[in-house]
């Protein structure tokens, strides 16, 4: 009888243990996103309010909403959309970088974790962290094959490896954007980049491939004018001189107001001289005229820049400027053509520290020129010096840059 007495109180004071430890164990995050409380019309109010501010682009206002909701209602169903778009509305690239973590891990079977990795990918592309951005995408890829967005995810893969000097890797994931997208905006995209991919490690002829497949298969596609310059470019790479100044003709007679049409001109110019077969009176390529099969342009993320040629002396930021007028300075320089390869010091999403690069830069006796890309709330500011004809020249140009101002120095090419 004792015996049994004691195992009681033994099993008792065993059970007792193990519930008190399991009250006091932290739910999971799939525990919590599981839970629902109701959700008062005045707090469902605020958040609406919300949504209408960020579509509005107030998104101070809409940060300043956010983030007390998410602080003081974490089970309230519509938290993994808050969480979500506080991380948008973040002008801190830190800051934003790491919420989309949490809600792409925490909420990875809902909409709102699947939209937090493609996003966590776009923020690493915008900050030229292509490695970064190419682990984000293939995180997508591997969680949500199916998904719509799918096709996309996977050509800003293959653009992140290209980006990254990966132009083999490059290739071999435009090729898979063809495959599951042959019918979409993406096909075509994927082709020039391709055909970019193939020109810079020197494969011409395949290069030229996909050039003329864009012509062939894509008619309406919006970059046509990009398309006839670098076909134009890889003719003369095959000594093609006629086909290439017929390229560059086309060009001018298609798209007079295109940016390539300065760059063409000059080609239409030199050829004739060096290359006596080239008369100006080529005939131009034959206009495409085949219909283009492809959905609508899907939503890209917004991305504008002010930037300045070399060949013009770029408006100099002065050193005691505030970060409010060093601004107003950038974004009243001209925007020009730029020659392909430019020194990047550094990558920012705070002011105050693009003026400690520039003045570090003016130290070193170079000028630079800042580019502007925004994305929602976020915004980057790429420091860049000098605009180039070749990687080499502007190598060269990056090592006594990271030398004098301590900083990752390094070449983009645009």
């Amino acid at each position: 009888m004792k015996f049994f007495i004691y195992s009681v109180l033994i099993l008792t004071l065993f059970l007792s243990r193990v519930w008190a430890d399991g009250a006091s164990s932290k739910p999971t995050a799939d525990e919590l996103s599981s839970v629902i409380t109701p959700v008062s019309s005045e707090t469902k109010a605020l958040f609406e309010k919300a949504k209408n501010l960020f579509d509005e682009k107030n998104y101070k206002d809409c940060k300043d909403i956010l983030a007390p909701l998410v602080a003081e209602h974490p089970m309230d169903d519509f938290i993994p959309q808050a969480r979500l778009l506080l991380a948008k509305v973040q002008d801190d690239f830190d800051v934003s970088v790491a919420q989309l973590r949490e809600v792409a891990e925490q909420y990875d079977d809902k909409p709102e974790g699947m939209e937090a990795q493609k996003e966590l990918g776009d923020r690493f592309y915008l900050a030229d962290r292509y490695e970064d951005a190419a682990d984000s995408y293939k995180e997508y890829l591997d969680h949500y094959e199916k998904s719509p967005m799918a096709v996309e995810v996977q050509y800003w893969l293959a653009c992140s490896f290209s980006a990254a000097g990966k132009d083999k890797e490059s290739i071999e994931e435009y090729k898979k954007v063809l495959d599951k997208g042959r019918l979409t905006t993406w096909a075509p995209k994927a082709l020039l980049g391709m055909g970019n991919a193939y020109f810079k490690i020197e494969k011409f002829s395949d290069a030229e491939n996909q050039y003329l497949r864009i012509l062939d298969k894509y008619a309406t596609y919006d970059e046509l004018n990009l398309v006839y310059l670098k076909l134009g470019e890889t003719y003369e790479m095959e000594k093609k001189w006629k086909q290439a100044y017929a390229a560059y003709q086309t060009l001018v007679n298609l798209f007079p107001k295109a940016m390539e049409v300065a760059e063409a001109q000059t080609r239409m110019i030199e050829l004739p001289k060096t290359h006596s077969e080239v008369q100006p009176f080529v005939t131009a390529l034959p206009t495409p005229l085949v219909t283009a099969t492809a959905e609508p342009t899907p939503f890209v993320p917004e991305m504008t820049a002010t930037a300045v040629s070399a060949a013009v002396t770029p408006t100099e930021v002065s050193a005691e400027s505030t970060p409010e007028e060093a601004q107003q300075e950038v974004a009243d320089q001209p925007v020009l053509k730029l020659t392909p390869f430019h020194v990047q010091v550094g990558v920012y999403s705070q002011r105050i520290n693009v003026l400690k690069t520039e003045k570090a830069i003016q130290k070193a006796g170079y000028k630079y020129y800042v580019v502007t890309i925004k994305q929602d709330a976020y915004t980057v500011y790429k420091v860049r010096v000098g605009n180039f004809a070749n990687r080499s020249s502007a190598q060269k140009v990056a090592h006594i840059l990271a030398k004098k101002t301590k900083e990752k120095a390094i070449v983009v090419e645009e």
